[in-house]
């Protein structure tokens, strides 16, 4: 037991960092896949392939997995639909960036309802905010697809949060089967009006669904949940931070995908307001409260 508890922390660490890397790979993944398919069908197809793999390793089941699984699952799929639609209109490294401000947002929750929001923070959001305004006329006019990832990005930050809530009271595999079931079912109600006029396309084109369903969101969903039952939140923030970075580098050598001046100068500064938020001092009550606990002692 011993031995478990110490390598826990690298463990999660590993996991979210392994999780990061695959996520970045999504957008470039999505973009690969509605060459095909409508973003309604690839969405249901990838989910309910990712079901389908994380089932048969269930082995518990009760009615309150079912209800935070089906919550947890419904705040994703608002996530990855918001997500996919973006990507009809905007660059996979643009998404990836923009994605990125999750972590933003995790970190701007604690601090406003616990009420500790920082002149560091609002400056951080400022940069981040801003950086997406600069990248937004990378073509010399805004894009609908910004709003649709600024989106995508508030409610993963969402799910992140309720994710590290509900990760200890259950099995990493037996909550991200329930949550990944429920955006599938979601999913397949949204495609059902074009999923029967794409059907001779699904047997030609399964590669880039194969990825999306059993690596993009069977084993990210895996990979995720065990790193948020030994990581917070907001520590798991730095290391999901890096999603924008493997994004930018796997749209590049796998599509060709470069900045332009603005879009560059908006990526740094969306980078530097994650790098602001994740890299802020430790809290002081926080520090005073370990001195406390190790002051009180038994006589």
């Amino acid at each position: 037991m011993f031995v478990i508890e110490k390598f826990q922390r690298p463990l999660g660490i590993l996991a979210l960092v392994a999780a990061a890397l695959i996520l970045g790979s999504i957008p470039t993944a999505i973009k690969e896949a509605m060459e095909y398919f409508s973003p309604s069908v690839q969405l249901a197809l990838r989910f309910l392939i990712g079901a389908v793999v994380l089932t048969p390793f269930v082995r518990e089941f009760n009615l309150g997995l079912l209800r935070d699984g089906l919550i947890l699952g419904l705040v994703t799929f608002v996530s990855f639909a918001s997500e996919t639609i973006g990507l009809e209109t905007i660059s996979a490294n643009r998404a990836s960036f923009i994605f990125g401000l999750s972590v933003v947002f995790v970190t701007l929750f604690e601090l406003v309802f616990r009420q500790r929001l920082s002149v560091r923070a609002i400056l951080a959001s400022a940069l981040a905010f801003g950086g997406i305004g600069v990248m937004s006329w990378e073509g010399g006019e805004t894009s609908l697809g910004n709003i649709w990832l600024v989106v995508a990005a508030l409610c993963d930050a969402i799910s992140v949060i309720v994710l590290e809530k509900f990760s200890p009271q259950y099995s990493a595999v037996a909550l991200s089967a329930i949550r990944v079931w429920c955006v599938a079912l979601l999913g397949l109600i949204w495609a059902a009006p074009e999923i029967t006029t794409e059907f001779q396309v699904l047997t030609r084109h399964w590669g880039a669904l194969h990825y999306l369903g059993i690596v993009a969101t069977g084993l990210v969903s895996w990979l995720a949940g065990i790193g948020l039952r030994w990581i917070p939140a907001h520590e798991a923030a730095i290391f999901l931070a890096l999603e924008p970075l493997f994004g930018g580098v796997i749209a590049f050598f796998l599509i060709g995908e470069t900045f332009g001046i603005r879009g560059g100068i908006g990526a740094l500064m969306v980078l530097s307001g994650i790098i602001l938020v994740i890299t802020r001092p430790q809290l002081k009550e926080d520090e005073n409260m370990k001195l406390g606990q190790v002051e009180i002692k038994p006589s």
